[in-house]
């Protein structure tokens, strides 16, 4: 068992599982010897290390009672260790597994946040994480993919990204790796940015694209297009 968490029956560690401490007692409880695959379940290989789970348990709790004090401690005290860094990515880990924020969607979560940005971690996913698979594949199948990602970002309460963070992000990613966004993605950055012309070649968009999005504008639209990115 984990050192200092009380352990608790299956059913109780089911339904109180939204926090790092109970999630810890969750995976102890299943399998005192972590490390191992309980049937489908895949339990942490670092909870192996008892130095290690001592730390993860301290720095767990710390977090669940938002305590900044109590992380700059344990900072103060394990910081160089290898332990706490390990520590840190794992914690980081299961705060986007317990508190994932497409699980929730419309209800606001009530995190420890300052404890949590104290120590480093988010519950956020990587804009990589959210985009990569189908910036790589889906917009060569020509699909809503991408445009369904970014609604679902901006439309999530829990999601602390904006429409700048986004836009950054796709235009680092095209620098990167050169590629060319379907038509789906045009129409939807181009109303977005409002035909703005050097807002959408920055992020890759070419004329020849603006040109067949145009086509397919209503008049109306075709106006506001002239005057935000021909003129």
């Amino acid at each position: 068992m984990i050192a200092g968490l009380n352990t608790c029956t299956f059913p109780a560690c089911v339904q109180s599982k939204h926090s790092l401490v109970s999630s810890l007692n969750y995976i102890d409880k299943i399998n005192p010897y972590a490390g191992y695959n309980f049937g489908v379940i895949q339990i942490d290989d670092e909870l192996r290390n008892e130095k290690l789970r001592s730390l993860i348990y301290k720095l767990a709790k710390a977090v669940d009672d938002n305590s900044e004090i109590e992380v700059k401690r344990l900072k103060a005290e394990y910081g160089n260790t290898k332990e706490f860094a390990l520590a840190k990515t794992f914690l980081d880990r299961k705060c986007k597994e317990i508190w994932n924020i497409f699980d929730n969607k419309k209800t606001k979560l009530s995190l420890p946040v300052k404890a949590m940005k104290t120590l480093g971690i988010s519950n956020q996913p990587s804009l990589d994480f959210l985009f990569e698979d189908s910036l790589k594949y889906f917009e060569k199948e020509n699909s809503t993919t991408t445009v369904d990602i970014i609604k679902s970002i901006l439309n999530n309460v829990n999601s602390e990204y904006t429409m700048d963070d986004i836009l950054k992000y796709l235009k680092s990613n095209h620098e990167k790796c050169i590629f060319e966004y379907n038509q789906h993605t045009v129409k939807f950055l181009a109303q977005s940015l409002k035909y703005n012309k050097n807002k959408l070649s920055a992020l890759g968009v070419s004329k020849s694209q603006i040109n067949e999005i145009f086509k397919a504008l209503s008049v109306s639209e075709k106006i506001k297009c002239i005057l935000y990115y021909y003129l």
